[in-house]
């Protein structure tokens, strides 16, 4: 465990694809998702973090609760407040959809953060930046974006330090990039079931 990291969950979604169902309480093997990165992430950092406009629905959980400064404008806004909220200085940042995220995969993010602002995913040529290593150095570029209106969470990058994480790296702790599945509607549910057969020990 490191006193220097925490974990950012971001749970402030609208759910709107899922006909209003809070997909962070989707059950995987009969445990809410969002259960499962909170146990993941339990033994990798010092405090786990969920930013929620929804916080009475976590209060059975060992975490910090954040809500969004401003709420409806997205999960740079979640990762804005939920940084500002952290003592540390990086933060693993996972949406509240994300199931099969592998601890491996997160530990080896996190000990090579080696003075980069952000360490983001990027799997031909699309990033995945709510599965992402974010430094607390973020926060000014991030404030700097939402004062312009921005909200999509890769407009920061242009002016961070980003190391981008091929394939060909993250295939060594997670074949098959399962980390990476998250679930916006009903069938992505579905289908995610389908997973669990090679998902054995990693739940």
């Amino acid at each position: 465990m490191s006193s220097e990291v925490n974990a950012i969950i971001l749970a402030g979604g609208k759910n709107s694809r899922m006909e209003g169902k809070d997909k962070a309480f989707l059950e995987i093997e009969g445990k809410p998702i969002v259960e499962h990165l909170i146990n993941k992430f339990k033994v990798l950092v010092n405090e786990i973090i969920v930013v929620t406009n929804n916080p009475e629905r976590y209060s059975a959980y060992p975490v910090k609760l954040v809500s969004d400064e401003k709420p409806g404008l997205g999960p740079l806004m979640g990762i804005y407040c939920g940084l500002k909220a952290s003592s540390a200085g990086y933060n693993f940042v996972a949406a509240c959809d994300m199931p099969f995220l592998d601890a491996g995969l997160v530990k080896y993010m996190i000990d090579s953060s080696d003075a980069y602002d952000a360490l983001i995913p990027e799997i031909d040529n699309r990033l995945h930046p709510l599965c992402g290593l974010y430094s607390r150095d973020c926060l000014a570029v991030i404030e700097e974006m939402l004062a312009q209106g921005r909200r999509d969470v890769r407009s920061i990058f242009p002016k961070l330090k980003v190391r981008y994480l091929a394939k060909e790296e993250l295939d060594k702790f997670d074949q098959g990039l399962l980390s990476l599945v998250n679930i916006n509607t009903k069938d992505e549910y579905e289908k995610s079931l389908n997973h669990l057969s090679l998902l054995r020990g990693r739940l």
